[in-house]
């Protein structure tokens, strides 16, 4: 019995100290390399479902209008200030039109267990900082209390589609 908690624990620090910790530099400017993609998942978190959906939400929101969104979903981050890591994130890879600053970054931490909007100056006229804290706490948060990552970050995506089309 002894041997078979000794190898539970050596299982479980090894799969715990084997977690990627991500600063903003880390993360993966995803729609410069595919126009039609937004999620950054690097450690799996959401399914392809979720993440193709996600896109597809952005997808039309950029065409319609021109806000481009860089969705970043990670497990443990540095710093682990999700505000400071969300903003310098939007910094370093340079979301939305630098004419415009109309750049959106969604960042889900999930070992941080929080869910940050950082915007562009260009977005703030429809994106306050009220209705970016309004969103979470009606549509995102009751699933992130279970774990159900894909379920909060689809509705959210919903969510912020539908305002920000009515702009």
């Amino acid at each position: 019995m002894r041997r078979i908690v000794i190898a539970v624990i050596l299982v479980l620090s090894t799969v715990l100290a084997s977690a990627k910790v991500y600063k903003p530099a880390d993360v993966s400017p995803v729609h410069l390399q595919d126009r039609n993609r937004y999620v950054c998942n690097p450690d799996g978190i959401l399914s392809q479902e979720a993440v193709d959906r996600i896109d597809a939400a952005f997808r039309t929101i950029e065409d319609s209008t021109g806000v481009q969104t860089l969705v970043a979903v990670l497990s443990e981050i540095d710093p682990d200030d999700c505000f400071e890591f969300a903003h310098q994130l939007g910094e370093n890879v340079g979301v939305g039109k630098s004419s415009s600053n109309n750049g959106l970054v969604i960042l889900l931490s999930t070992g941080e267990r929080c869910i940050q909007f950082a915007t562009g100056y260009g977005v703030e006229g429809v994106l306050p900082d009220a209705i970016c804290k309004r969103v979470p706490e009606r549509y995102m948060n009751r699933y992130f209390a279970e774990d159900k990552w894909d379920e909060g970050m689809m509705a959210g995506a919903e969510a912020l589609k539908e305002i920000l089309l009515k702009g």
